[in-house]
């Protein structure tokens, strides 16, 4: 249902034109306090309602987040986007890869309009270069650098934030839709521990695991891990998640995540900061079977900024400061 692919794999954008197929890149920055944003440019995102082919579903998704509250929301459509030999173009923003064969990178320049002004901002990220087999499936995700530090800065009308602090990166991909894979949920997350990355991924469903991808030498690892969750607690629009997560792989090496009550939420995500032997990262909660409720579209069209017609709701949740964080 889910695998993990080679490091230094690269999208076959023929998955781009098929029916069903998607992919999304994910960046995301958190420093000491906990603050921090998380980025992710993709076609076809399943998060989003809708359907066709994936290459003519461009999307950008930014949230910054400062003092356990959403900041700055933006999810938007783009008109043109295209996959470059070194990154990405969408629109006016700019995803440059480099490696220089001990790190590896990206630089990103983001220019998009707001109901509230021009976004602009600059983030920077890279991190030891992974090395690791993989194979391939229905969902492949895999890390595309190892613990990593970042910087991002960014304006859009009287606000602005600068954020420095630990950085990862991955990719996800897929030919089948996210609903149809047989899977009711996962909790995902990750930090960096002694340098070195450290995530988790426990799904659950007809194929169900928990595993421990770490960071050994530069190359991936992949261990099961035991897993106890307690203190489980039920979101507002009924997602369900544990406090407290200790992962114990087969080498003895225990983790033990607190996961903080969540700055992003719908019946079908969760984000959460998680602290992990002390060290500051970010967690989710996915439950796929709600992607598309019928009674939750309404509340999430408000928050899509379209190419067309927005919803005349769209400033309330979309932009610096959205007053209103209960959706």
């Amino acid at each position: 249902m889910l695998d993990l692919l080679s490091p230094q794999s690269r999208l076959d954008t023929r998955l781009l034109q098929r029916p069903g197929g998607w992919a999304w890149w994910y960046l995301d920055l958190v420093d000491e306090k906990g603050d921090g944003l998380v980025l992710i440019w993709a076609f076809g995102l399943p998060f989003l309602p809708g359907q066709g082919v994936a290459s003519e579903r461009p999307s950008i998704a930014l949230s910054v987040y400062r003092d356990g509250q959403s900041e700055f929301v933006l999810l938007t459509e783009v008109e043109e986007a295209e996959v470059l030999p070194t990154g990405w173009r969408f629109d006016d923003c700019w995803f440059h890869q480099w490696s220089d064969g001990e790190r590896d990178g990206l630089d990103v320049v983001l220019d998009l309009p707001t109901v509230k002004g021009r976004l602009q901002g600059t983030l920077s990220v890279d991190g030891p270069r992974l090395v690791g087999s993989g194979s391939s499936g229905a969902h492949g995700w895999t890390p595309m650098m190892g613990a990593g530090d970042g910087w991002a800065a960014m304006r859009c009308a009287d606000w602005e934030i600068e954020l420095k602090g630990r950085a990862y990166r991955d990719r996800n991909e897929g030919d089948t839709p996210l609903d149809a894979l047989g899977i009711r949920s996962w909790t995902w997350g990750r930090t960096s521990l002694d340098g070195r990355l450290v995530c988790w991924y426990l799904v659950d469903g007809e194929h169900p695991s928990a595993r421990l991808v770490r960071e050994t030498d530069g190359r991936l690892e992949v261990v099961e891990v035991e897993v106890e969750e307690q203190d489980w607690q039920r979101d507002r629009y009924g997602l369900r998640w544990a406090r407290r997560l200790t992962l114990v792989s087969p080498d003895g090496q225990t983790l033990h995540v607190e996961q903080r009550p969540p700055v992003d939420r719908s019946p079908f995500y969760l984000r959460q900061p998680v602290v992990v032997n002390g060290q500051a990262g970010w967690g989710e909660t996915v439950c796929p079977s709600k992607l598309d409720l019928w009674w939750m579209r309404p509340l999430v069209e408000m928050r899509i900024q379209r190419l067309g017609a927005n919803s005349p709701f769209l400033s309330w949740f979309s932009g610096p400061r959205p007053p209103l964080r209960w959706v």
